[in-house]
């Protein structure tokens, strides 16, 4: 078997909240399926133009399933995971990914906190990096708005923050210190981030139960080791917000697993100079590989020698794996190649390893 390029794409950072941003934008409202919206002018947090409502914009998604809306989602920043409310989902594990640009992309849930009511969105293509930084700030200090529907669009109307508070998950497991929202008589939409006057996030709109303090007895008293544990009380629905320190501690949670496919190009090859062109000597290909498609030519009298991807000169094989490595599943690459004393263009559509 040919060796495949080694790539940085498959390292997967665990602390991915602790430093990078996240990302905030503007999707279609989740009641129907259809095309994202502009963003009327002004309708964005501190609009005087300290916030560029169109990075806003690119970075809330749409999370849905075949067209129909279940979700807005936030997307990892240099990352491009998507974070969003796990129960609104339902039973999906590979839901669908709508991009401001009105790109659909596959996904599949990588990652999930029944009681924070969180998941994390592995896309299976493309990669979207732009995006908005967490903030540690006291969000009780400042206006708060969250992406929601509003006159048939999703825009940043003001959420008032009335306070901390503790709730429960649905299993009855204590949240401490969510944040206590009135959005206001619009509708909290889960998976939307919460965003203060410079676009920072912080928290994202989640469901939750109502705190109402201890729950039953068990049926006939007694020890819970005789009789088993009580139940959870019935759950009294609420929107809240969970805040920056449960995103992170979530975050930090992610399974090693739970990262996008490395893009793969299906070759080997070596170091090479000949004259002046310094490249990579194509030495294999693999069988239906994306290099076999793109018409590359190994070994041989006459074998390629890739000189530069995207007119980024390579000159060994760490390089090539590099530049591929930052690309993505389904990304056309264009590689300058030398042969027979000629220069050419070979355009290549990477995919995942098989």
């Amino acid at each position: 078997m040919l060796p495949r390029p080694r790539t940085s794409a498959g390292v997967l950072v665990r602390a991915s909240f602790l430093g990078i941003a996240l990302l905030g934008g503007v999707a279609p409202a989740v009641a129907a399926p259809a095309a994202l919206p502009s963003l009327p002018a002004g309708a964005g947090p501190n609009a005087g133009g300290a916030v560029d409502i169109e990075q806003l914009r690119r970075g809330v998604v749409q999370v849905e399933q075949g067209g129909r809306p279940m979700a807005v989602g936030t997307v990892l920043s240099k990352d491009g995971r998507v974070l969003t409310s796990l129960s609104a989902l339902g039973s999906i594990e590979n839901p669908e990914i709508r991009y401001s640009d009105n790109t659909v992309v596959k996904a599949k849930v990588g990652h999930k906190d029944k009681n924070w009511d969180l998941a994390l969105l592995v896309p299976q293509t493309g990669k979207w990096l732009d995006g908005l930084k967490p903030t540690d700030s006291d969000p009780s200090a400042v206006d708060i708005k969250a992406f929601l529907p509003k006159g048939g669009k999703l825009a940043a109307s003001a959420v008032q923050l009335k306070g901390r508070t503790d709730a429960r998950s649905k299993d009855g497991d204590p949240l401490r210190g969510v944040l206590d929202l009135d959005f206001k008589g619009l509708q909290g939409i889960p998976g939307a981030p919460l965003l203060d006057p410079d676009g920072k996030v912080v928290g994202v709109v989640v469901r939750a139960c109502k705190e109402t303090g201890a729950a039953a007895p068990s049926p006939g008293g007694g020890d819970k080791a005789d009789s088993g544990a009580a139940p959870a009380p019935p759950c009294s629905p609420m929107t809240i917000g969970a805040p920056v320190a449960a995103l992170r501690g979530f975050l930090m949670k992610t399974p090693t697993t739970a990262v996008q496919p490395a893009p793969w190009l299906g070759l080997g090859g070596a170091p090479t100079e000949s004259g002046s062109v310094k490249g990579i000597r194509v030495m294999g290909i693999a069988p239906g590989s994306p290099a076999e498609k793109a018409g590359l030519k190994a070994a041989g009298d006459n074998p390629d020698t890739i000189v530069a991807v995207d007119g980024q000169p390579v000159e060994t094989p760490e390089q090539l794996a590099d530049l591929i490595g930052k690309r993505s599943i389904g990304q056309n690459v264009k590689l300058l190649v030398f042969s027979q004393g000629k220069f050419r263009e070979a355009a290549v559509t990477l995919r995942a390893a098989p």
